[in-house]
């Protein structure tokens, strides 16, 4: 069992130094309350978890200046090997600002130091975007996917192994029948699809280790053959060719390196829990994303920033996801939106067939069903 000490570093004179300061110079206290809690000259390892809106630039900085104001008290920072000391940094948030919090590990031992830090007024200026979701449908069955055609008024759900159809009446939407779909294989655990309207009227489904197609008519009726054929993926100016894996939920594709979960731009959500370019490299300022994300147009942008990519993390509880959005144009990303909490875990999102519009499928903590959403920007001014 870990024996726990804990390090309330509260003091007047650190929250004057820190209230109107950039985040990374809380590196250099935060380092010396770090080392004086190590013996000298010690070797760790230095792990970084944001779980608020901080933006990647300021993050980036800040990692940097820890690792830099640790060496120079003496503390070796190694990256890769398992030392006997281990310092974990997260950056929290709660009603009056962000909470830096430094878990220092040692083998059954473990010592927390935590400080507030209250961004200086430049740093709070309000993004130029806010997300706005419009429920499709729900139901305690999965949804993978959504579909909606006739403008509008007719949409399809994607479920491990049926399609329903609803069609938009005075306002709601009214179950309009559904089909089966004779799967090949066994969807994988945490089932992920996704449904497309062809050329010819054709609405194919593309599952792991099996594809169906039907006309669009009102029989929708689907053949369904084994195998993992390509299906695009809009991903910005361009669409990517992909392939599910037989019985995983991850996606694969020429002159990408890794399998991934998603992508965005020039940005792929890897099955190695980072955001890497197609070359496998990480992306700065992506730390803390989730695996999902989505690519939309920007109602507010210019020229360079015409689109955005809109990325899951986690919230503080670990049990609700939230919704950020970011300019891809940028290296590192810069938020363009406040965080969005959500009522529970994201398990879907995709491009939707509008390039303004995307759809979204989350677990809703309190009532377990699957909540599918359509998500649009707007303007904040």
């Amino acid at each position: 069992m870990l024996r726990a000490g804990f390090a309330l570093w509260f003091g007047l004179g650190m929250l004057l130094r820190m209230q109107a300061q950039p985040l990374a110079e809380a590196a250099p206290p935060m380092a010396r309350s770090i080392s004086s809690l190590l013996p000298r000259r010690v070797t760790v390892s230095l792990e970084f978890q944001t779980r608020a809106a901080v933006p990647p630039a300021e993050w980036s900085s800040f990692r940097a200046a820890l690792q830099e104001e640790l060496r120079k008290t003496g503390t070796d920072v190694v990256a890769s090997a398992q030392p006997e000391w281990r310092v974990r940094m997260v950056v929290s948030e709660n009603v009056r600002g962000l909470l830096l919090i430094a878990e220092v590990l040692n083998n059954d031992t473990r010592q927390i130091i935590m400080a507030p830090w209250s961004r200086p007024a430049s740093a709070q200026s309000k993004p130029g975007l806010r997300m706005q979701l419009t429920p499709i449908g729900e139901q305690p069955q999965p949804i993978l996917d959504a579909l909606m055609f006739d403008s509008g008024t007719d949409v399809l759900l994607l479920s491990p192994a049926k399609i329903s159809a609803f069609r938009l009446i005075d306002g709601k939407w009214i179950p309009n029948g559904q089909t089966s779909l004779a799967v090949a294989r066994p969807v994988p655990r945490d089932a992920r699809g996704r449904l497309e309207l062809a050329a010819g009227g054709v609405v194919r489904v593309f599952l792991p280790g099996t594809t169906c197609t039907s006309p669009m008519n009102s029989s929708l009726l689907f053949t369904c053959t084994s195998g993992n054929e390509a299906w695009p993926l809009s991903i910005g100016d361009s669409r990517l060719l992909v392939r599910w894996v037989s019985d995983r939920n991850v996606l694969v594709s020429e002159g990408v390196r890794d399998s991934f979960f998603n992508a965005a731009g020039g940005w792929f959500a890897s099955s190695n829990g980072k955001i890497e370019n197609r070359a496998g490299e990480a992306m700065p300022g992506t730390e803390g994303w989730g695996s999902d994300l989505a690519l939309v147009e920007n109602p507010c942008g210019t020229a360079r920033d015409a689109q955005v990519a809109i990325v899951t993390s986690a919230t503080t509880d670990n049990k609700h996801d939230q919704l950020q959005t970011f300019a891809i144009a940028n290296d590192p990303p810069v938020a363009a939106s406040e965080p969005l909490p959500l009522p529970g875990p994201v398990t879907a999102l995709w491009s939707a067939e509008r390039a303004t519009h995307a759809t979204l499928v989350i677990r809703n903590s309190k009532t377990g069903n699957y909540e599918a959403s359509r998500l649009s920007l707007a303007c904040t001014e």
